[in-house]
């Protein structure tokens, strides 16, 4: 099984042939997985028109990948799971990460899957203690047209012990090369990738 990874225009990619995600099965929250122009995990924001940087302030670096979606898209969840947390992204730790988002916590992988920028009338989508299987909507895209997805290993990273967004976040689809991908395509595209 695989699944579409669109590359960012400036790279000339192309759809990669695809199956439609198993029901059941770790898959992209957003179905066919591309990623916004500055959306790609650990890339640098130099400037407002790079996207946002939160409370970090110019340049920072991106903690996670935007899936591309128009507002109302469908957001599923990546891995079958329990919804552990869900908010509006107004305040510490999670402000910048609203209008709502909701936080998976794996039962495979134990990893927590951040999905922010989602519209808040659907948030009785995943209330927090559901159990929700990998593909069940979670939400929808609000009006930022993609949902910001991190990959992590705390809820919240251990500020007081030095961790910080990226120490405790792992390229989500680094982690999908295990999680969400046993087809050979996004294999391929990932060493391609690594040698342009």
């Amino acid at each position: 099984m695989s699944y579409a990874r669109v590359i960012r225009p400036a790279l000339g990619a192309t759809p990669v042939p695809t199956d439609l995600p198993e029901p059941g099965k770790p898959q992209p929250p957003i179905y066919p997985l591309q990623i916004g122009a500055h959306g790609a995990w650990l890339e640098v924001r130099a400037s407002p028109s790079d996207g946002a940087c939160g409370v970090h302030g110019y340049p920072c670096r991106h903690p996670g990948i935007d899936v591309a979606g128009a507002a109302g898209t469908p957001v599923v969840s990546p891995e079958t799971g329990t919804v552990v947390m869900a908010g509006d992204g107004a305040s510490a730790p999670y402000a910048g990460y609203g209008p709502w988002f909701v936080i998976i916590q794996g039962d495979d992988s134990g990893k927590f899957h951040f999905l922010g920028h989602l519209e808040p009338a659907t948030s009785s989508m995943a209330p927090v203690g559901a159990q929700v299987g990998a593909g069940d909507q979670v939400g929808v895209t609000s009006s930022a047209d993609h949902t910001h997805w991190e990959v992590r290993d705390r809820i919240v990273p251990n500020f007081a012990a030095g961790e910080d967004n990226f120490t405790n976040n792992s390229d989500p689809l680094g982690v999908g090369t295990v999680l969400l991908v046993g087809g050979a395509a996004l294999f391929l595209w990932l060493l391609m990738r690594k040698r342009t």
